[in-house]
């Protein structure tokens, strides 16, 4: 499987140390010896180094790596069979969290999410701050209470989906927001208010252009919904590699034609382009985003639903890649086709949304993921490797 992505010095930023972090989360949540998964790491980061992953060394002479680049190298190395860690430890660690996830007793759920803003790229106006965090949708929970966390001296008000904080002027390097949630999940409604709203050829990542078009009749013809929604289905998980992407280098007229000719998609973008596909063949669907819940790596992520006459709304999460070796393991290639598993949903797009955040995102970031306490830091990191804001999420 051949990408077109493209990798420059400019994006090695992060040091050796941090990469570790994040790859012994990717391969090693359930293994009680952290350093052995650690030593683990770097062996494959060496092996990786040896065999052409970019490297750019500073004035110590310590490597710095870019995190896109070492996941990419790491799933096109394993893909091809050039290299055992997606296989061994990747892969093994995505079945074992979703194994855990399904065993999990109870409907009721406890979450813990904090999101600490850096100001550094947000210069300070002498007006108050309004910083946002996302939150479950009401509609997709059963119960739902929230404890806000803010600061003091700070507002706060609870809109659906999202908290909002207006914190007044202040000279603080960084702000804490967050919440302790409790909700039991909901599925979506079986209703189909307006199918027109879900077909729209232009919504944020989702833009319908002639190559799109062109795809989606290729690959399904007059074939009937569910038919096509499989045909798109099996050839992206054929054609694509699932991973990180540089959001700088993507088009923001046809972001779609960029994932088709670079032939890799992250979650948001594999959603984005699968429900493009079912849009350019008349069939209602939307982008969903919220929160995996597996204790070891509740993390954010992205899926699309697709709506289906006789099923009402249903998921597909592109997950499945990596679950199913890209496609080549056949007893999980589906196993989040028309399904997932429990999730905290936040953002249902386009009517439930959370909209801006509140500081400045620069234009070339980059997300890190590594083990924290008692969950997972969510770091976006800026083109220098710095922090412009970090998520803190943990299941009870």
């Amino acid at each position: 499987m051949q990408t077109r992505l493209r990798f420059e010095d400019r994006y090695r930023t992060v040091d050796e140390d941090r990469v570790l972090d994040a790859l012994v989360l990717l391969g090693a949540a359930f293994v009680d010896d952290q350093d052995a998964a650690r030593a683990t790491a770097r062996q494959a980061l060496d092996r990786w180094a040896a065999s052409g992953l970019g490297v750019r060394r500073d004035d110590a002479g310590r490597r710095l790596f870019d995190p896109v680049e070492v996941v990419h190298h790491l799933k096109s190395a394993g893909w091809h069979g050039h290299d055992p860690f997606w296989d061994d430890h990747y892969v093994a660690t995505s079945r074992r969290l979703v194994g855990a996830l399904a065993e999990e007793p109870g409907p009721d759920i406890t979450v813990t999410l904090r999101r600490t803003f850096n100001l550094r790229h947000t210069p300070p106006t002498g007006r108050t701050r309004r910083l946002r965090l996302s939150l479950p949708l009401q509609d997709r929970c059963e119960i739902l209470a929230l404890d806000p966390l803010v600061p003091d001296g700070a507002t706060h008000s609870l809109r659906d989906g999202r908290l909002e904080v207006q914190v007044p002027p202040s000279d603080a390097a960084e702000i804490d927001i967050g919440a302790r949630i409790r909700f039991r999940p909901r599925a979506a409604d079986a209703a189909l208010p307006d199918p027109e709203l879900y077909l729209r050829p232009g919504e944020g990542l989702i833009r319908l252009t002639d190559p799109v078009a062109a795809l989606a009749r290729h690959l399904a013809g007059d074939a009937p919904p569910p038919v096509a929604v499989k045909a798109f289905w099996d050839y992206m998980i054929d054609q694509f590699l699932s991973g990180p992407v540089h959001y700088d280098q993507i088009p923001a007229d046809a972001p779609l034609d960029w994932v088709l000719d670079v032939r890799c998609c992250d979650c948001q973008l594999g959603a984005a382009l699968l429900v493009g596909l079912c849009r350019a063949r008349g069939i209602p669907a939307r982008l969903v985003s919220g929160y995996f819940l597996y204790r070891r790596s509740p993390t954010l992520h992205y899926w699309a639903e697709i709506w289906l006459d006789g099923q009402g709304w249903a998921s597909f999460d592109f997950m499945s890649w990596d679950l199913s070796k890209g496609g080549q393991d056949s007893a999980w290639r589906d196993h989040f086709f028309a399904r997932i598993d429990t999730r905290m949903i936040t953002q249902c797009l386009p009517l439930a949304f959370t909209g801006a955040i509140g500081i400045t995102i620069p234009p070339v970031w980059r997300i890190l993921q590594t083990t924290q306490d008692d969950g997972v830091e969510i770091d976006m990191i800026d083109q220098d490797g710095l922090s412009v804001y970090k998520d803190h999420v943990a299941v009870a």
